[in-house]
């Protein structure tokens, strides 16, 4: 007799949770006082942050406090004018038994792009021997100090092969037309096979450039103007792309992860789903963003230069679980979506406020992953802030489910039939 009553009473209090008003989120700071924090990451399943400062040092977030000795310090090598700087990191799939990890920074006596490897002997250990490194690659820069790109990745699933994101070298609308060119690493997303023992790469034989006159080979997309911070889906493998516009729009690509490659997004042609102004066309071919925005100032504006996100996987949060979360670094904005059917982004989100309001993040750079999953974000004023549940509505929670058991058992107790005389 009391099912019913108890179902329902409980069907309430779920429904309150699948529609937001009980999970809520928030930003919590984890961490403050970095030099120009760039980017933050960590191998998988481990409990410690790494923290990329623009200046050349890698810090350690662990247990609540940052460590005394920077684990990775480059900060002879790296050049830090305009958009250049120790730019990106990524912990080799293996980590946890070969210490591989990656970065890509600008160097400071010839200005190219160089990404190169690291081991630690021990995995666990808060420090890296700088003597341990091997060049990878080098790449020629313009003399322009912004377009860099900077991020680099593995996908899950490909332990061999490292992507890398370039910008075009800069300058206003890209005056070498190196996003269209083929024949150059500038204004693309690479893939090339770092599994060697030693230097260098190799091209995997799979990439969608191998094998077509006047390309490079390493290429795996083209028509970039500046994807400085992109992603890998860590369940699904699928990629996602905040390529920072001039004038007019900024973008988000996307592939999934059985895509083969070998898309063109348009730079400088196209600046988002527009004609960038002035020198702008169309070509057969091109891949449009799967979501862009216009600047602030016109309508529906959301900012100025777009930080590409990441889709949230970490421990659940209802509200957040499988959201592309993604920001700008001008406004200072946060913003949300799941994706549809057909790749269609829908229930778009500003979620400004309940992430960042109170925490003293400004100037948002970029976004990262914890070893579980757990997701952040990161200003360029040194400050991380981890997006967490807020615990107001947790407590909600906890409260109907007491209110919903104390009704189906005072329910109960009035079912109950009388005692037969």
């Amino acid at each position: 007799m009391t099912l019913f009553p108890r179902v329902r009473c409980l069907a309430a209090v779920f429904l309150l949770v699948a529609s937001g008003w009980v999970h809520a989120l928030q930003g919590e700071v984890v961490a403050t006082g970095f030099t120009q924090s760039l980017f933050v990451t960590a191998p998988a399943g481990d409990g410690r942050l790494f923290v990329v400062e623009k200046g050349g040092a890698i810090r350690i977030l662990s247990g609540g406090a940052v460590q005394g000795s920077a684990f990775l310090d480059l900060s002879g090598r790296v050049a830090v004018q305009g958009e250049r700087g120790l730019l990106g990191m990524a912990f080799d799939p293996g980590y946890a038994v070969n210490g591989r990890f990656y970065v890509n920074y600008i160097d400071r006596n010839t200005l190219n792009t160089v990404v190169a490897r690291y081991t630690v002997a021990d995995p666990a250990s808060n420090t890296v021997d700088p003597a341990s490194a091997q060049i990878i690659l080098n790449i020629p820069q313009l003399s322009f100090s912004n377009h860099k790109g900077g991020w680099i990745g593995f996908r899950p699933g490909e332990a061999n092969n490292l992507y890398i994101a370039t910008g075009d070298g800069g300058g206003g609308n890209d005056p070498g037309n190196n996003g269209q060119n083929p024949g150059t690493l500038l204004g693309k997303m690479l893939r090339i096979d770092v599994s060697g023992a030693g230097p260098g790469y190799t091209v995997p034989a799979d990439n969608p450039f191998v094998g077509v006159a006047g390309a490079r080979p390493e290429l795996w997309a083209l028509g970039l103007r500046n994807p400085f911070r992109n992603s890998f889906d860590r369940v699904t493998g699928d990629l996602w792309m905040g390529d920072v516009g001039q004038n007019t729009r900024e973008e988000i690509n996307f592939e999934t992860a059985s895509d083969p490659g070998g898309h063109n997004y348009g730079w400088r042609l196209r600046e988002g789903t527009v004609a960038t102004p002035g020198v702008g066309g169309n070509a057969p071919g091109l891949t449009d963003p799967i979501f862009d925005y216009t600047r602030l100032g016109t309508p529906g504006g959301l900012g100025n230069s777009v930080t590409g996100g990441y889709v949230y996987r970490g421990p659940s949060i209802a509200g957040a679980d499988g959201r592309y979360f993604f920001g700008d670094y001008i406004s200072n904005r946060i913003f949300s979506f799941v994706l549809g059917a057909g790749n269609v982004p829908l229930d778009f989100r500003d979620d400004t406020t309940s992430l960042l309001a109170g925490t003293g993040l400004s100037g948002l750079v970029s976004f990262g992953e914890g070893g579980q999953g757990q997701l952040f974000a990161v200003g360029i004023n040194g400050v991380v802030v981890q997006v967490v549940p807020e615990p107001a509505s947790l407590l909600l929670l906890a409260l109907g489910l007491a209110v919903c058991l104390a009704w189906v058992k005072r329910s109960s107790r009035r079912l109950v039939p009388a005692a037969v005389s």
